[in-house]
């Protein structure tokens, strides 16, 4: 039994020995050629670094010299000279010549004599009157005299004397209240009726003053 047992181990180890002697030797055949691969990387390496240490450093070379920059020159501006006003020359006084006094005239000039103004007519329209220029203008104011409202609410009544000038060229002028009434609304209204009126106003071939009294009664 124990021969028996001897035997499968001899046998055994044979087997496994035939088996790893061929990776043994492949291994040993890879690994040769590796290594003096190695060693000439490292031989090459070695050499570059020796001669790149024993090239000498650059001298540096001496810098030109520089020269010193030099601002540009400003332009001299040449300021203008004020030229001394001339003087003003005095001027000769003239001499004075003595004056000739004329010989008074024989006979005197005669003066135009001036045109005395025309008298202007005044007319007092208190009535009816018979004058046709008189009448239209009294029946002009009668047309446009009305009595103000706000009078007649408060209940205010009173007389105005108005006095104007009609002129021959058919202008109002001097329109002014103689006699007021107590009431200012009337005053203003009888102003107001006048200077409406006088639109409708005859001409006239003089001028005339005239004066009418403005009744505002309440009936």
């Amino acid at each position: 039994m124990t021969s028996i047992l001897q035997s499968s181990k001899t046998q055994s180890f044979c087997l496994t020995t035939m088996l790893f002697i061929p990776f043994i030797w492949f291994g040993l055949n890879f690994i040769k050629p590796i290594t003096p691969s190695i060693n000439i990387d490292k031989s090459i390496s070695l050499n570059q670094i020796i001669q790149i240490a024993a090239k000498p450093a650059p001298i540096p070379q001496p810098l030109d010299k520089l020269e010193p920059i030099t601002p540009p020159a400003e332009p001299i501006i040449k300021k203008p000279r004020h030229k001394p006003k001339p003087k003003d020359k005095i001027k000769p006084i003239p001499k004075l010549e003595p004056t000739k006094i004329s010989k008074p005239l024989d006979k005197p000039t005669e003066v135009a004599a001036t045109s005395k103004p025309e008298k202007m007519q005044s007319f007092n329209i208190s009535n009816a009157t018979k004058d046709p220029i008189l009448a239209a203008i009294k029946s002009a104011i009668d047309k446009e005299h009305r009595y103000p409202r706000m009078a007649k609410k408060l209940r205010q009544q009173g007389e105005v004397l108005v006095k104007f000038i009609w002129t021959k060229d058919m202008e109002l002028k001097g329109v002014k209240i103689i006699k007021p009434s107590p009431h200012k609304i009337l005053n203003e209204a009888a102003l107001a009726t006048i200077m409406a009126a006088s639109k409708n106003f005859p001409k006239n071939d003089k001028t005339i003053e005239i004066q009418i009294p403005l009744v505002y009664k309440i009936s």
